[in-house]
């Protein structure tokens, strides 16, 4: 028999009371259970903090109370961070009055030590001490887990060379006994590094990383035979480590990978120690040959989707290493045809298209507007420590003074006085030379930084006004568009944007953002790279955005005209200008100021 509506409409309710009635039900309970949870915690804290007062030299009870302090250490940061590091250095390292029967066992030792070392990095962010407590670990008797040991010595290893690349901050040294000792030139962080390349080889001899990175070392230490010798090792143990893969083919891709890896690392080796570019395409040539897994859509379906993606990245990053060997002898259309393969596998890949570009090949370049962001970012990362004083010093840069002259003058134009000014966003922030002059001259304002590099990031966050004051309110690690998408409306005075727009290329996204975070009559300031395009009938041209030979992004006057009126923006004003100093020449361009209608 049929159920009538009004008999329907009561079962509904009824049933919408009941599952009001549980969730509500739930949420209580869940609450008294976090609670419960987080008393619980606080009782064995008590205990092990009076244990400890009695009997301080029990490994056992600091390893507890560092673990139930660890899950703490995000909310309550720095002081409670010292603390759990502290702790996990006593188990890792016990003192001599330990009793013998009390000694962990060298795993718990050096998860503790390696534990340790990742919070003085991620919450301290103290490089320096993060890399003494991995160098701890490393030189702990007994510990034959490869890989907890190739674990800690590929972070340490990147961070001891990167001190190098900075100029040498926080260098540490090991003494005969093989305690921590701090230095302070080059040589010694390069020594070091030499050092626990050979004495992690001991431990694990098959591991192709090692031999990479004593490779790496050995590069800085301005050496470059021996260099490429060194990465001639890695590549027989990680040719051999993927041959000798008769598992799943889960299993052996990531060893294929790595094999990829090593053959474009020895080409680059053998290009620096004067090797001849037929020897450095062979071991190009050799892996390409292997790459099957990667490229053949019958292997698709039995790899896993991380895996398919990070083996692809691998082969783009092959057929542009086979196009820079043979751009490098001149074979310009053999080194267009390896980067046309690689844009096969990622269209927008950076390091191709910027090839091409320098080709002057418009075919290849025709609606490009815009680059891998990945491009970018490792273009700054490796940039970041060098950045400001080759960009100021070197090639005389003038973009960030140009960018907030100018919006000055048109505050000053408006009629609006620079103490009302309460939020400006610098996108692209870099180092933060244009934020220091924002920060130095409007005082009352919050500047937020963002950038796609966190190298960049780092130093921003770091950087101090002429009174002493943090330059930035807060830096951030974002895309321009994706960070301005998450402001609150029209909260924002001015968006500025100093070289940055020659990375993105197509800027709309980012005034559509902009638009939205402006309040009213809010200015966005920027730079852009010089390209007139009146005359212009290559098929590269986008309405006035190409990207040029130097790899970066020009802008047309028209193009920023017409994408302002598109995004509801008025053009204040338009001055060319010169930006830097490249290749002995002027880079011209201009500043633009926009203000939202």
């Amino acid at each position: 028999a049929s159920v009538p509506m009004y008999a329907k409409n009561r079962i509904r309710h009824s049933l919408l009371l009941v599952f009001c009635f549980l969730l509500t039900a739930f949420h209580a309970a869940w609450a008294q259970y976090l609670q419960n949870d987080e008393d619980q915690i606080a009782e064995a804290i008590r205990i092990c903090r009076e244990k400890l007062a009695v009997d301080p030299h029990f490994p056992k009870i600091q390893h507890s109370l560092a673990q139930l302090l660890d899950s703490q250490v995000d909310q309550q940061g720095h002081d409670l961070a010292t603390e759990v590091i502290d702790l996990y250095r006593m188990v890792g390292r016990p003192s001599q009055q330990t009793a013998e029967s009390r000694l962990p066992p060298v795993k718990v030792r050096f998860d503790a030590l390696a534990r340790a070392a990742t919070i003085a990095d991620e919450v301290l962010h103290d490089t320096n001490m993060a890399v003494e407590l991995f160098i701890e670990a490393l030189h702990l008797d007994g510990s034959e887990d490869t890989e907890s040991t190739i674990t800690a010595f590929t972070i340490v290893m990147p961070m001891i060379l990167s001190s190098v690349l900075e100029g040498g901050r926080g260098e540490t040294t090991i003494a005969a006994d093989g305690s921590v000792q701090k230095e302070s030139s080059n040589h010694n962080q390069l020594q070091l590094a030499l050092y626990l390349c050979d004495y992690v080889a001991v431990k694990c001899p098959n591991e192709s990383i090692v031999d990479e990175y004593k490779g790496a070392t050995l590069r800085k230490m301005k050496e470059p035979h021996l260099a490429f010798k060194s990465y001639e090792v890695a590549l027989y143990k990680a040719q051999e480590a993927y041959r000798q893969c008769n598992r799943d083919v889960n299993e052996c891709a990531p060893l294929l990978g790595i094999y990829i890896k090593t053959s474009i690392l020895v080409s680059a080796a053998a290009r620096e120690a004067d090797v001849g570019p037929d020897e450095q395409m062979e071991y190009l040539r050799q892996v390409e040959a292997h790459i099957g897994p990667f490229t053949d859509e019958r292997f698709f379906e039995n790899l896993d989707e991380a895996t398919l993606a990070s083996g692809r990245e691998q082969v783009v990053d092959l057929y542009n290493n086979m196009g820079i060997v043979e751009k490098k002898r001149g074979s310009l259309a053999e080194a267009k045809k390896h980067f046309l393969k690689a844009l096969q596998f990622n269209p927008k890949d950076g390091h191709a298209l910027v090839q091409l570009a320098s080709l002057e090949d418009d075919d290849a370049l025709a609606n490009v507007k815009d680059l891998d962001p990945n491009y970018v970012r490792a273009l700054f990362d490796g940039y970041s420590s060098r950045f400001e004083s080759e960009l100021v010093d070197v090639l005389q840069y003038q973009g960030h003074t140009l960018v907030y002259e100018a919006v000055e003058k048109a505050w000053k134009k408006l009629g609006k006085t620079t103490s009302t000014i309460k939020k400006i966003i610098d996108l692209g922030c870099g180092t933060g030379l244009l934020g220091e002059l924002i920060a130095n001259n409007l005082p009352a304002a919050e500047v937020h930084g963002v950038d796609l590099s966190q190298r960049m990031v780092d130093i921003a966050t770091a950087r101090k006004g002429n009174k002493g004051q943090d330059v930035y309110t807060s830096v951030n690690y974002a895309d321009a568009a994706e960070y301005l998408s998450n402001l609150e409306k029209e909260s924002v005075d001015a968006v500025v944007a100093s070289d940055v727009f020659i990375y993105i290329g197509d800027i709309g996204p980012v005034l559509d953002e902009s638009a939205k975070s402006l309040a009213k009559g809010g200015l966005v300031g920027f730079t852009v790279e010089s390209y007139e395009n009146s005359q212009s009938k290559n098929k590269s041209d986008n309405d006035g955005l190409k990207l040029l030979p130097s790899g970066r992004f020009g802008h047309s006057k028209s193009y920023i005209f017409n994408v302002a009126k598109a995004h509801g923006f008025d053009v204040v004003s338009w001055k060319k200008c010169v930006l830097r100093q490249g290749s002995g020449k002027d880079v011209n361009g201009a500043v633009a100021i926009l203000k939202k209608k």
